[in-house]
């Protein structure tokens, strides 16, 4: 039997994972919820350790409130969706480390919450999972539904193999997110773009419950920009007015036919119309569609 385990700090993107799976009658193994613990916080970039030790009461405080959250709001909701629900430390933790050895997981599912660093990726033996709201490897890390629109990326939801970088592991599957032509919310797109990728998660593993296939990632090689969360709150107001445009239908249009299946690459030629933005460039200022060839999924 595998084992598939989940680890989350408890945000809504667990929730809809979660969900989904329970509509199907499939049942995780268990449901790390990262409370945090009683220990010294996280050291942060340069910080020495007398403030580390002066932020320790105030981050105990919080690790016990989220222990309090957990048991009184949502730990019944957890134990009807898995078989068992674990507080555990956050996500660099040696406490997580310590029970994901414990339960000795086939697969890792990330149900949000950052970063896993790679002494937490090597617990799973087959591998860990992870949900992307956006298609990779053109839109890599937050905010991606905006900076979509803004490099003429369609919107859609990929599943991917989770390595040591940031949503560059090989990927499983990928799926565009239909839109109706006309104007929309960027809140409204990006609530379906989480939508979709919990759906697409629910899919590859039933996949593997159901039938035993097991993900099979396709590498990608090239690398384009990382989008950080900081920047895309700047950004907004200007990816609010891409959605409000109904760019969105216009994308969905002109990436439809590139996605014959789960594993599509872009054919050569120009994405974008004459005077709209197109895909953004790798590292070495390249097209996607000048890696087709080399197998870029």
């Amino acid at each position: 039997m595998t084992r598939i385990v989940m680890t989350t700090p408890g945000g809504r993107r667990s929730r809809l994972f979660l969900d989904r799976l329970h509509r199907r009658g499939i049942v995780l193994d268990a449901v790390l919820v990262s409370t945090g613990g009683w220990g010294p916080p996280p050291a942060r970039p340069g910080e020495s350790i007398r403030h580390r030790l002066v932020r320790w009461p105030a981050a105990a405080v919080w690790s016990a409130r989220r222990k309090i959250s957990l048991y009184r709001r949502t730990h019944r909701w957890y134990a009807s969706r898995c078989r068992r629900v674990i507080s555990t430390g956050d996500l660099d933790s040696l406490r997580l480390e310590r029970d994901l050895r414990r339960l000795a997981p086939d697969y890792l599912v990330v149900g949000g919450g950052g970063v896993l660093p790679p002494r937490i990726i090597a617990t799973a033996g087959s591998g860990v999972l992870n949900a992307h709201p956006a298609l990779l490897p053109w839109a890599r890390g937050s905010g991606v539904t905006g900076y979509s629109l803004q490099t003429g990326t369609a919107l859609g939801a990929t599943v991917h193999l989770v390595d040591a970088g940031i949503d560059t592991g090989p990927v499983v599957a990928r799926r565009l997110l239909p839109v109706p032509a006309g104007p929309a919310g960027l809140r409204e797109l990006e609530v379906a773009a989480d939508d979709l990728a919990a759906e697409l998660l629910a899919d590859v593993i039933e996949a593997l419950v159901r039938r035993g296939e097991r993900p099979a990632g396709s590498p990608h090689t090239e690398r384009f920009p990382l989008f950080r969360l900081a920047s895309a709150a700047l950004d907004r107001p200007a990816h609010e007015a891409l959605a409000a445009s109904g760019r969105a239908a216009a994308l969905f249009d002109r990436w439809a036919p590139l996605a014959v299946d789960a594993r599509w690459t872009l054919p050569p030629g120009p994405l974008a119309a004459p005077g709209e933005p197109g895909p953004a460039t790798g590292d070495a200022g390249r097209r996607p569609s000048e890696t087709a060839a080399e197998g870029l999924r």
